[in-house]
């Protein structure tokens, strides 16, 4: 079934049908869709454009379709251009002709996007679920490892000790900025386009609030033609999707070079990895590699989507068909990234005398050193020029750090350098709020928790 075509006298190039068919991806909206269309023909009834006993026999029949796609497959296979004519198709084999008067007043330019906003909303709702388990997995591994001492690094070399803790906070914090955008970006979502029409409204005396209502919207869309045309939301979503992706292809950079021999601070969980086909000996991160990978996806369905949104005029246009597609993969993408991630953050095996090795290097103290001086009496930018100074002659002389700055200073400082050559001295002093010392990274794990309910 066409929903048009009364003033056709030629059925459309087959070519051209196929090209226009987007029933092979947007049948993922068929409970979205039928709910609106219940919703609807309730609010029709309401207003008396149907008699209670047509709105009812239209409401059951809608109900007995999804129920029949849900349990057979099959079902779905028909040669219809979307699912809003797949519904009507179908709906007109248990109710008869009545299946038309669902449309009555209505367009498909109003049912597709309302269909795609509750579809988005449901996924905000599920995306937001596992990256506050995610978030939660990330505090439970930085609340045991607060006191874990590990190299940070800058530039991707070797900077100051931190602890795990820190670590594990800082990728957490992330994730929970997203928890947080999507729940803005939700707001967003949650408008309520059916009574727009095609685009200038309904001419019926439709109570679009109580439609609202019975599909949980929290607001009206205030215009029927932007309503149709807008997919604002749709570029919201996904660019928040894109930002999680980036946020899980940093961790997962991460924990790939940190669990290679070369640095050996983590062990990934086996489950999370695969063989070599050649090298018997290899266990390859590869759910880390894909993660990372994704992200390039994402963003490509970020770019796809404002791309498809260039130059066009007001108003519904067939290329909004293309939204789909685009929201369906992104979201598909990282709600799998961020599952794998947390099983491997749950399987993360850490070591901790392999990490403490690397971030016991004296060179990594200078920064506490430069403080040090600063606080005897010594203008910070002498003091950084000093202990500069005190590395490059290490370096030259092959003697050790300490060695070199027990001979730069006075016995009094002298004497103080065992402490300050401490990676757990050094890493208790950072105590302000936000720093890596273990009681300041319990407080930044435990809001982390607590912002996205865990």
């Amino acid at each position: 079934m066409k929903l048009w075509g009364g003033n056709y006298s030629t059925d459309p190039d087959r070519a051209f049908w196929e090209f226009n068919q987007s029933f092979r991806f947007d049948r993922r909206l068929l409970a979205e869709e039928v709910a609106a269309s219940q919703a609807y023909v309730r609010g029709l009834g309401r207003c008396g454009a149907l008699t209670p006993d047509e709105a009812q026999r239209l409401d059951t029949g809608l109900a007995t379709l999804l129920a029949r796609a849900r349990e057979d497959e099959s079902y779905l296979a028909l040669d219809v251009e979307d699912v809003h004519s797949f519904v009507e198709t179908r709906l007109a084999e248990i109710v008869g002709d009545l299946a038309g008067q669902a449309h009555l007043g209505r367009s498909r330019n109003e049912q597709t996007v309302v269909a795609l906003r509750m579809w988005i909303r449901s996924r905000i709702d599920d995306l937001r679920a596992e990256l506050s388990r995610l978030v939660g997995a990330l505090a439970s591994l930085g609340l045991r490892e607060a006191a874990t001492i590990v190299p940070g690094y800058t530039h991707t070399r070797a900077a100051e000790p931190i602890t795990l803790g820190y670590w594990a906070c800082a990728h957490a914090w992330g994730l929970v900025r997203d928890f947080d955008r999507l729940a803005d970006a939700r707001t967003r979502v949650d408008v309520m386009p059916l009574g727009s029409g095609a685009l200038a409204g309904t001419a019926l005396p439709l109570d679009r609030d109580a439609v609202a209502r019975d599909l949980g919207f929290a607001a009206l869309s205030p215009n029927g033609l932007d309503a149709v045309m807008d997919r604002d939301f749709c570029v919201e979503f996904v660019a928040a999707c894109a930002l999680v992706q980036g946020h899980l292809s940093r961790l997962a950079e991460d924990l790939i070079w940190f669990s290679g021999p070369e640095f050996g601070f983590f062990a990934l969980p086996e489950a999370f990895t695969s063989g070599s086909s050649l090298m018997p000996q290899k266990k390859n991160p590869d759910a880390l590699e894909l993660v990372r990978g994704k992200t390039g996806r994402v963003h490509g369905d970020l770019i796809r989507l404002s791309m498809m949104l260039k130059g066009l005029p007001a108003g519904y246009q067939k290329d909004l068909q293309e939204d789909k597609e685009a929201v369906f993969d992104a979201t598909d993408t990282v709600v799998a990234s961020v599952v794998v991630t947390r099983g491997v953050i749950e399987g993360l095996v850490v070591r901790e005398a392999v990490a403490r090795e690397a971030a016991s290097q004296p060179e990594m103290i200078a920064a506490t050193l430069a403080v040090m001086l600063a606080r005897e009496g010594i203008p910070f930018r002498k003091a950084h020029e000093l202990v500069g100074a005190m590395v490059a002659e290490s370096q030259t002389s092959g003697r050790p750090f300490p060695e070199v700055a027990v001979s730069r200073l006075d016995a009094r400082l002298a004497q103080r350098l065992s402490q300050v050559f401490d990676p757990d001295v050094a890493v208790a002093a950072k105590a302000a709020p936000g720093g890596t010392a273990p009681d300041a990274v319990r407080i930044a794990l435990d809001a982390a928790r607590a912002r996205v309910g865990r």
